[in-house]
């Protein structure tokens, strides 16, 4: 590649996370109850940046070219998620679905849920609505004409710190993925609490205590050696430890929780790659925009009727927005419209990244 041609890609890359770091269409307070407190979202875009400056790359495009190196054909890449809101699951399948169709990769999503719930098929539906089929089974990964667009969904049940540090390894060996994805998956922070987007504990301290953890797994997968990249947009996501002085200065509940913890909301596990964006679907979205965008083939990035049928699918199960609490097809307070159009500008981003204007006289 000449220098030129990296300054395109360069600059498609930033186009792209422009795209999805800024919250268009988006609804830019957020208040801790009727008459409390109020957040505005357009800091987050000053997160945005100076992460941006550290990394000196486009995070979407750095993110998709760090997956292009680490995974081939066949290779496992494992997907972690929440089951619970709008703003993950929708994601997770579109990522997925770009893996399969990109890389001939095999998409381990893993979430958790309890059996029987309705949180229990928001990923299966997600993931059909991306145009996927959704399996438990390891089995069903391979070896018919059916499997090829075939992704695995693994529960991942409450457990203690020990537990969940000893199963993660038992998960990596099961399925040695050459990569990790989190996907607006909440974690603890360094003293073990697990915090909303506005702060607030949601469980003790104690090690033992059986509840979502998803520190270990990230931790253990880093341990190995393998790619770790984390999406969010508050900083309580699996991961985002990595850029915890930049969060400290530009969001209140990353300085203060507000519970006796003291700590702030911040993750206390660190990604190899850190995407802050308008939400984490969004930054799958970037991610998958700049797959496709390498392997020259505009179909790895999902259209906006496919992705309408995403947001319905998810919505229709049951599942809330995590912002407005909401039972609609929106992500994090912005618009059905305003995903939907998303997908838009990134699509005629991409389409449009090919095209030469030539002026001259007749």
């Amino acid at each position: 590649m000449n220098g030129f041609e990296e300054e395109l890609l360069v600059g498609f890359g930033d186009v792209v996370d422009r795209i999805v770091s800024t919250p268009v269409g988006t609804a830019p307070v957020i208040r801790k109850g009727r008459g409390g407190p109020a957040k505005q979202r357009y800091s987050w875009m000053r997160v945005y940046d100076e992460t941006r400056e550290r990394y000196g790359r486009p995070l979407a495009l750095l993110a998709a070219e760090r997956l292009m190196e680490s995974v081939g054909e066949g290779d496992s890449v494992l997907i972690v998620t929440n089951s619970h809101e709008m703003d993950g699951p929708p994601g997770a399948a579109v990522l997925a679905r770009s893996l399969i169709l990109g890389l001939r990769a095999i998409p381990v999503i893993v979430v958790n849920y309890r059996e029987g719930t309705k949180f229990e098929r928001s990923l299966p539906e997600s993931c059909i609505g991306a145009e996927l089929i959704p399996v438990t089974d390891p089995g069903e990964l391979r070896g018919s004409i059916w499997t090829p667009y075939t992704v695995l969904i693994r529960n991942w049940p409450e457990k203690s710190a020990p537990r969940a540090r000893e199963e993660s390894g038992r998960l990596l060996d099961e399925f040695d993925p050459k990569a990790l994805v989190t996907v607006e998956a909440t974690s603890c922070n360094r003293k073990g609490i697990r915090h909303g987007a506005l702060g607030g504990p949601r469980n003790s301290s104690d090690p033992k205590e059986e509840i979502v953890r998803w520190n270990e797994l990230l931790d253990a997968a880093r341990g190995r050696g393998i790619l770790t990249i984390a999406t969010g947009d508050n900083g309580n996501e699996c991961g985002f430890a990595t850029i915890e002085d930049i969060l400290v200065r530009h969001h209140e509940f990353c300085r203060d929780c507000g519970c006796p913890c003291g700590a702030g909301i911040v993750s206390a596990a660190g990604a190899e790659v850190v995407i802050p964006a308008n939400s984490s679907n969004w930054a799958c979205y970037g991610i998958c925009a700049c797959l496709a965008k390498l392997l020259g083939r505009p179909e790895v990035l999902h259209d906006e009727h496919t992705h309408n049928r995403i947001l319905l699918n998810c919505a229709n199960v049951g599942i809330p927005d995590g912002a407005t609490a909401m039972c609609t097809p929106t992500t994090d307070g912005a618009s059905r419209e305003a995903c939907i159009y998303t997908i838009g500008q990134l699509r005629q981003t991409l389409l449009m990244s090919s095209v030469e204007l030539v002026r001259e006289s007749r």
